[in-house]
């Protein structure tokens, strides 16, 4: 059976989304932003019915035209896979600009301390969520960035940002969309044996299949930290960092 929820059930609680529309409107009420960046503005509210995460686009002209289209984008996505644990639930685009999620409390898998046993029923959990997420024919294509993936108070995974997926048209699976399950397969190994693919076990071998995409993508970032000299910077901010604790009274 599939998990996708219809159009009709995405739709806000008219009493919430009211108080919503007010709390969105009061500046002072909404704070800072919980984040930021090119795919827009994260909030967290607190209203009648709970928490919610709330996403819009940020900038004006051109990047806001851009960013609101990304928004709605990331809407379809959420309501394919609206219904797999593991997922935040989607609650609907409010007036066209304000995306709802559901809000679920966590932290950083990086940060997360699992035992083997943990860990390892954590990767198992996090690939079914991936294989659930194509069967409804959406890749997430960003399933390493550090923030896209939490850990539950009950040690399950937590998927988010859907910002960049890609979503399978109604015929047959295209090559584009096939090559980006592999890219999230691929995301998978990469953080299960903490990129050292030459330990990848018999059994998970049939999920690593590198693309030219993802070499491509390692030049340009080698290239990237180069112009922007990032290594250099982040040495200096380290002997900075000791200076200053050494300097401490």
């Amino acid at each position: 059976m599939s998990s996708i929820v219809s159009i009709e059930e995405l739709e806000l609680d008219p009493i919430e989304a009211s108080d919503l529309r007010r709390w969105l409107s009061d500046e002072h009420s909404r704070g800072e932003p919980l984040s930021s960046g090119y795919q827009g503005a994260v909030y967290l509210y607190e209203g009648p019915s709970g928490q919610r995460i709330i996403k819009e686009a940020l900038g004006s002209g051109l990047q806001y035209r851009i960013g609101r289209s990304m928004l709605r984008r990331e809407f379809a996505a959420y309501r394919r896979v609206n219904g797999i644990e593991g997922i935040p639930h989607c609650y609907g685009l409010l007036d066209d600009r304000f995306l709802v999620l559901e809000y679920i409390v966590g932290i950083g898998f990086r940060d997360a301390q699992l035992d083997h046993a943990a860990r390892e029923n954590f990767l198992q959990t996090l690939l079914q969520i991936i294989q659930q997420m194509h069967a409804e024919g959406v890749t997430h294509n960003d399933i390493k960035r550090k923030d896209n993936l939490m850990v539950s108070d009950t040690g399950r995974p937590i998927l988010l940002d859907f910002g960049l997926a890609f979503m399978r048209g109604a015929s047959r699976e295209s090559l584009w969309f096939r090559l980006l399950k592999r890219m999230d397969y691929n995301a998978w190994i990469k953080i299960k044996y903490s990129s050292a693919t030459e330990n990848i076990s018999d059994a998970d071998l049939k999920y690593y299949q590198p693309t030219f995409l993802e070499s491509g993508f390692r030049q340009w970032r080698r290239l990237w930290r180069t112009i922007t000299l990032r290594q250099w910077r982040k040495m200096r901010v380290a002997e900075d960092s000791k200076v200053g604790k050494k300097n401490k009274p």
